[in-house]
């Protein structure tokens, strides 16, 4: 195999391994348990929160980690910061909450550098859910549930999408620099046999 071709196909693998690499790294995140649970209906209020997620959490300081229980009012009953520890996200509570709907709405950080967010409700006492809640779907759980998995879904289409798009436009980089090179040596191998040397 000649100088030039055996340069070609070393280029070539260097290329098929840059975008075999690029695709399983798309994967982001999931919230896999909450505590408390999506439609939950708790007899007294909660005095923390807990968030489990498929894998270890990116912290990018106080804007990294976003969670909020709202009630119908807008109030937000969460007492300090989340504390994040690998894949596991914790919230104190104020104390005094009363009997009504709530919402736990959560922004965190994949381990993939991907923001994902979520909305879990839950309800104290006999209080009626939240209108938000009900309006996602008949069942407060799965009506959650089926939005997020609609937004991720969305999400991912999104950046399948974009990935393509980077990847053919590095791909087709690479390839016109390939077929730069290939005519640049090519020339020059001309060259050394004009002037009675040997070719590379």
């Amino acid at each position: 195999m000649s100088r030039v071709r055996l340069l070609a196909a070393g280029m070539l693998v260097a290329v098929v391994a840059v975008i075999a690499t690029a695709v399983p790294a798309s994967a982001h995140d999931q919230l896999i348990s909450s505590s408390p649970q999506a439609g939950a209906r708790l007899e007294s209020a909660p005095t923390s929160i807990a968030l489990e997620f498929s894998d270890e959490l990116l912290t990018l300081g106080d804007a990294g980690t976003t969670v909020i229980v709202m009630d119908g009012d807008g109030r937000d009953w969460a007492a300090g910061k989340p504390a994040v520890e690998e894949n596991l996200v914790t919230l104190d509570l104020s104390s005094g909450m009363p009997e009504s709907g709530y919402e736990i709405r959560w922004q965190v950080v994949s381990s993939d550098g991907h923001p994902i967010a979520g909305v879990i409700p839950f309800t104290v006492g006999d209080a009626e859910p939240l209108a938000a809640a009900v309006a996602s779907g008949g069942d407060d759980a799965g009506g959650s549930q089926a939005q997020e998995q609609s937004q991720d879904q969305a999400t991912r289409e999104h950046q399948g999408v974009l990935r393509a798009v980077l990847i053919g436009a590095g791909g087709a980089a690479v390839a016109a620099a390939l077929f730069a090179l290939i005519q640049f040596l090519r020339r020059r191998g001309a060259r050394h046999d004009d002037t009675g040397q040997t070719a590379p």
